[in-house]
């Protein structure tokens, strides 16, 4: 019999075992056998770690959705979605319905994710934005902007809407809206609604009944869309708070007489450098952008 390989080497053991002839196909089988048992743990191993990251991943998706739809059927919350815009900024939306709403600098838009057939198509506006409403068959209710001041019901029309400063004002171009006064004014007239006409413009804040007023140029409350100002005798205090309210920007004057200088006509800048050199020369004053203050300094020249 040839000598077999000890499977401990050439170390010399203090005993020994009488060896017994074993068929060479017994022993290929039993070492092969031997090597798989010791394989085993740890390609088990293997398949459970790999198993465990996908189980995890499956388990969160399954989460996600339940928890989904948790919130819209067990609370009767509906998902909302929400667009906003930074200073200086405009941003164009596309409406579940097709309706587009172009949405100005430093203002918010709260909408459903999802708008059925027969519920109203809602927005809660806080901002400015100008909206053109598409018409709709039948079976789909009416478009509603909701704001602090108002509630503006429309079928199809466009307007804009600005509720910066307490305020808000609704300036209708075609076709027809009514408003719902909210606050006092709905306390005291229980009929608080108010149907405008195209070249109307409507003012309603806190304190004051709703003024309608007629406007030959409505559409200069939505030249912003256009990047197009428009003033009609407007005072340099009054485009203060419109550099505020779009751009983030505090003015202040050297001497208060300043705030009393005034401006007519119309003109087009993309951004707030532009705007302040028309109004330099025009108002024949020196204007300096603090940038990391965010104050524009107006001096005489």
């Amino acid at each position: 019999m040839d000598q077999q390989q000890h499977p401990f080497g050439d170390e010399e053991l203090p005993f020994e075992f009488r060896h017994k002839p074993v068929d060479e196909q017994l022993q290929q089988d039993n070492w092969r056998g031997v090597e798989e048992a010791i394989r085993q743990p740890e390609e088990v191993q293997v398949r459970r770690l790999s198993w465990l990251p996908a189980s995890l991943a499956a388990a969160s998706l399954i989460l996600v959705v339940v928890g989904i739809w948790w919130v819209e059927t067990r609370t009767g919350t509906p998902l909302m979605s929400m667009e906003k815009t930074s200073y200086g900024e405009i941003k164009t939306i596309l409406l579940p319905d097709s309706s587009v709403v172009m949405l100005n600098g430093n203002s918010s838009l709260r909408m459903l994710q999802q708008w059925g057939a027969g519920d109203n198509r809602e927005v809660w506006l806080d901002g400015e934005a100008y909206f053109q409403v598409q018409k709709q068959h039948a079976a789909r209710k009416g478009f509603v902007v909701h704001t602090k001041q108002v509630d503006v019901e429309v079928l199809g029309t466009k307007f804009n809407v600005n509720t910066r400063r307490l305020q808000s004002i609704v300036s209708l171009e075609e076709g027809k809206v009514r408003l719902s006064v909210h606050g006092e004014v709905s306390m005291v007239n229980k009929d608080s609604s108010i149907v405008m006409r195209p070249g109307q413009t409507v003012v309603v804040d806190a304190s004051s009944m709703p003024k309608v007023n007629e406007e030959r140029n409505v559409t200069a409350h939505s030249g912003w869309t256009k990047n197009e100002f428009h003033f009609d005798n407007t005072s340099l205090a009054e485009i203060a708070r419109l550099m505020e309210d779009t751009y983030g920007y505090k003015m202040t004057v050297a001497d208060t007489s300043l705030w009393r200088l005034s401006i007519s006509g119309d003109l087009r800048a993309s951004n707030i450098q532009e705007l302040i050199k028309v109004l330099e020369v025009t108002l024949k004053t020196t204007m300096r952008i603090d940038r990391e203050r965010k104050t524009i300094y107006v001096t005489r020249p």
